[in-house]
């Protein structure tokens, strides 16, 4: 009898916090905008005989974050030296949080495509310093300090998680969920988000979880998917064929396709743990958490409740629209231009995200801004074009961003509704559809309407797309 597998995965998400200065200092948190080594100091360098001195910033973020994921904050905690020797570590050490960090015991909840919902827990949050960045050529390596001591904090999930499909749908949801908050960009491409992935494999029913694997180098959800499967595929083959798995850290091949061994897993006293002594213990008072509570910014669960609500949504819409926060922001604004949030929904959830999907953009740098978008809803509801011209007036805003109604005017786009104008086209067309104007009169209840339907689309190909579709129905079936 074939054995039966189970896989078991844990996640470690490291989020860059977007404050304007680094942890331990006044230097400019940024490190790709002006140049590399640029925005450093004998801080963040760690130069002999100076003092870090912890953001006040940085603590509010940090905090917000673990609210977000239904975190206990801990009213004390403190900061410990993790020490190495890498050239990204300018002390030698990193600052973080080991032995007691600032949020512990959250958990975070989303559903599968079946719709299966899952609880992930969510062990601790610590928060600690980034190394500087790594740049690897042919023959030699740079190192860009800038990024030396950008706050960062780090959220290890439980071992909750059973499938590939979880892991990622669980990436979706903390980038969804942080990114509502404003504390961080959560970018995987812009390196604000940087995940390791947790796996082992143990036979149906254990208690015991087997040997678990660390993969690195890990640069989209989808890689991070890729490579659990791949590792919990390798594990099982490993062991069927008599082998055992080694605790090891490797690093995923995404050209490919499979992880390569990087070293032999640390264990804590690898890094020789200390607490911090040139830190004091974080002390976080309940007013102060109650303060930053009355900070937090509408959440996405509060989003998709008022658009179902004041905007009266349907939830699916309302869905779509909320699952990412600009998203979101944009149709608010194209709302209050249109004043029709139903049209403004359909147009973004059509025209906008096929654009966005053919060209590989995101709504940010969408072309046509919110304002325009609403002018475009706005001249077919007052009928001064159709929908049919209005896709066209959609697809030149995406080259010209003037006002909606000036392209209109300029390219002679303005719907037709003189009655006179619309009565010889609809005579046009009926002259020139003998057949199916007798198909029309003679067909049941049932069939009557699709053939409406062609007699009304031939006018409108004669207009060019300009005529008032409902003068032209009304006509029409006048003289019928």
């Amino acid at each position: 009898m074939a054995r039966e597998w189970e896989s078991v995965i844990g996640l470690e998400v490291h989020l860059q916090l977007k404050t304007g200065t680094k942890v331990w200092c006044g230097c400019k948190a940024d490190y790709d905008g002006e140049g590399m080594n640029t925005h450093t100091c004998p801080i963040c360098l760690g130069h002999p005989g100076t003092l870090p001195k912890l953001n006040k910033k940085v603590v509010e973020y940090a905090v917000k974050a673990a609210l977000a994921l239904n975190c206990n904050i801990n009213h004390h905690s403190a900061f410990d030296r993790k020490n190495y020797f890498y050239p990204d570590a300018p002390k030698n050490y990193q600052i973080t949080q080991f032995e007691k960090s600032y949020a512990e015991k959250g958990h975070l909840d989303f559903a599968l495509n079946s719709g299966r919902e899952v609880r992930v827990g969510i062990t601790k949050i610590q928060i600690e310093e980034d190394t500087a960045k790594s740049i690897h050529a042919a023959h030699e390596s740079f190192m860009n300090y800038n990024r030396a001591s950008i706050p960062l904090i780090e959220i290890i999930s439980e071992p909750d998680m059973r499938s590939s499909e979880e892991a990622y749908e669980y990436l979706n949801t903390l980038k969804s969920v942080i990114k509502y908050t404003g504390v961080s960009d959560v970018s995987m491409e812009l390196g604000s988000l940087r995940c390791d992935a947790n796996i082992s494999v143990m036979e149906k029913g254990a208690t015991k979880f087997g040997t678990r694997v660390e993969v690195k180098n890990l640069n989209s959800f989808k890689a991070v998917a890729r490579a659990i499967d791949y590792e919990i595929g390798r594990q099982i083959e490993t062991i069927e064929q008599g082998g055992t798995i080694d605790q090891e850290t490797r690093l995923w091949d995404d050209e490919a396709q499979i992880t390569r061994v990087m070293r032999s897993k640390e264990e804590a006293m690898d890094y020789r743990y200390f607490h911090e002594p040139d830190l004091l213990q974080l002390y976080i008072p309940q007013s102060r958490i109650e303060e930053i509570q009355a900070m937090m910014p509408e959440s996405k669960a509060e989003k998709l409740l008022r658009f179902t609500r004041d905007y009266e949504l349907p939830e699916y819409d309302a869905q779509v629209l909320t699952e990412e926060m600009e998203l979101a922001d944009y149709f608010e604004k194209v709302a209050e231009v249109s004043k029709n949030a139903k049209s403004s929904s359909n147009w973004i959830m059509t025209e906008v995200l096929r654009h966005l999907k053919e060209t590989g953009k995101e709504i940010e740098s969408f072309e046509i801004s919110a304002e325009n978008l609403g002018k475009i809803i706005s001249l077919i509801d007052s009928k001064t074009i159709s929908n049919k011209i209005a896709k066209e007036v959609f697809a030149l805003s995406l080259t010209d961003s003037r006002d909606p109604e000036i392209i209109v005017r300029e390219k002679g786009l303005l719907q037709v509704s003189d009655e006179g104008a619309i009565v010889a086209m609809v005579e046009e067309v009926l002259k020139q559809n003998v057949k199916m104007v007798e198909d029309y009169r003679n067909s049941d209840e049932g069939r009557k309407p699709r053939v409406l339907k062609g007699l009304i689309g031939q006018v409108m190909k004669l207009s060019k797309g300009k005529a008032n579709p409902e003068l032209v129905t009304k006509l029409m079936l006048e003289r019928l």
